[in-house]
């Protein structure tokens, strides 16, 4: 006899039943595949394994706790397991195959060194040609698992014990850039985000509040000089709502503009010509003079490089020493080249641009007339050993020894006779290899293979990777002789 159906079925009770399974067995799935992950034997760092724990206990949690949420806010678990179960692909992509692994251990220093040890950071390619920062990740669990009200209070802090005290953000580059460390110094730029946040979180509202006022004017006068064609009954509540959206528009182009150019900022003051160069590489198949209206209220990068160019004024002028001449045989070519940057941010389209409407004249006055005190703040938020900019005319000496090892086919890991050597620092790396890139292309028109890219590509990636160890066992090696 055939089974018969109840005729009290509910609907609800029924996909209830089903999504909670459902989501019982997506919880502990996340976990296993977390916990897999986190005893994977070959990334390059333990970030990726501190992501992995991270992942592993908010998915247990959530599961334990599934019998006792409320129907109606299991679709809003569904959602978190699924976010959660996005940020696995930052742990995989993180292995040694899919990074540029020989640079991660002395970046990740570099990167801690500037916002404190307690912060972590995962390096992974994404196919997506840009850069970018993802996290704080710990900060994001926490939010999404402590508003989950029926969940006991303590039980995901017990679980993931002092990671919940620490920060985990993941730096993404594009994937065909995968050995280009000289285009990695953009990561300067994406450590930026994180200064440049803690600055707009802390100030951007109280320097809005002062010119708001002064904006809304503004925007009114332009607006009512060309009225919208309503109905005079209308008109007045047409123009307070376009004034009112005019201004927000004004205020996001002003915070992201800001944002942007403070990550420039801490990206030149930490790698000096290098982030420049990088930068103009970077852009050079872009538009550098749309407006922010048209790219996600991005400045113009011809915008971003005038500021970029005078944060290197120093390093694009020619000193006179009596230990030496800057630039020098060695640095000039790249100094030429980095110098036809003050031609570029001699045209003002992007300023026209940014004047072609009155929300992005606006945000972009505000931002000029603060600029200089903003680019101070930001930059005393970084550490007091990190005060000190990076200046290429300051490391002549340092630069052309490097530079020598390049042309001799040998990592620019040291600088010194052995056995009088110390360790080169990632920024004298990566301005090195710069130097002697751009001192080849002028030397030879021949020099620019792809394989004479990988081979420079790798010469500083090993580099970086040698120095990193001589810098980190060297004191302890010399305490045992």
């Amino acid at each position: 006899m055939p089974a018969t159906r109840s005729s009290q079925f509910s609907e609800e009770e029924w996909r209830e039943t089903i999504l909670r399974y459902h989501l019982r067995v997506r919880a502990e799935s996340i976990k296993r595949l977390a916990s897999k992950l986190e005893y994977v034997g070959d990334f390059p760092a333990e970030t990726p394994r501190k992501l992995s724990k991270l992942i592993k206990h908010s998915a247990d949690v959530i599961g334990q706790n599934l019998s006792i949420t409320p129907a109606d806010q299991l679709k809003h678990v569904n959602f978190l397991l699924c976010a959660i179960a996005a940020h696995l692909r930052f742990i995989e992509r993180s292995r040694v195959a899919h990074t540029p692994w020989s640079m991660i251990q002395a970046t990740e220093s570099f990167l801690k060194r500037q916002v404190g040890d307690s912060t972590h950071f995962i390096i992974r390619p994404q196919w997506y040609c840009n850069y970018s920062l993802h996290g704080d990740f710990v900060e994001i669990y926490r939010t999404e698992i402590h508003a989950l009200r029926w969940f006991p209070n303590s039980m995901w802090d017990d679980l993931i014990g002092q990671l919940a005290q620490e920060k985990i953000y993941c730096i993404s580059f594009p994937r065909i850039e995968r050995l280009n460390c000289l285009l990695h110094a953009n990561w300067g730029h994406e450590l930026g985000h994180i200064i440049a946040s803690k600055w707009i979180q802390s100030n951007f509202a109280r320097l809005w509040q002062g010119e708001e006022a002064q904006i809304k004017n503004t925007i009114e006068q332009v607006i009512r000089e060309n009225p919208p064609p309503v109905e005079p009954l209308f008109r007045e509540t047409i123009i307070r709502r376009a004034v009112a959206e005019g201004a927000d528009t004004a205020m996001e182009a002003a915070k992201q503009g800001l944002t942007e150019i403070i990550c420039d900022a801490i990206g030149a003051h930490l790698f000096g010509p290098a982030a420049l160069a990088a930068a103009v590489e970077f852009s050079a198949p872009l538009s550098i003079d749309e407006s922010p209206l048209t790219c996600d209220m991005y400045p113009p990068w011809r915008y971003r490089i005038r500021l970029m160019v005078q944060s290197c004024e120093e390093d694009l002028a020619e000193h006179k020493d009596k230990s030496f001449k800057y630039p020098g045989p060695v640095i000039e070519p790249f100094w030429n080249w980095l110098g036809e940057t003050i031609h570029l941010v001699q045209s003002t389209e992007d300023r026209q641009s940014l004047n072609s409407a009155i929300t992005t004249r606006e945000a972009y006055r505000v931002i000029e007339a603060n600029w200089q005190r903003i680019h101070m703040e930001a930059l005393q938020l970084l550490p007091a050993e990190s005060a000190e900019p990076y200046h290429l005319f300051k490391r002549v000496l340092t630069i052309k020894d490097l530079v020598l090892r390049l042309e001799q086919d040998t990592p620019p890991n040291e600088v010194g006779k052995w056995p009088t050597t110390s360790p080169a620092s990632l920024e004298d790396i990566l301005n090195a290899a710069w130097v002697f890139k751009i001192k080849k292309m002028c030397q030879d028109p021949c020099w620019g293979s792809p394989d004479d890219y990988e081979k420079l590509f790798r010469l500083a990636l090993k580099a970086t990777e040698v120095s990193f160890v001589h810098n980190t066992f060297g004191p302890q090696l010399e305490g045992l002789e």
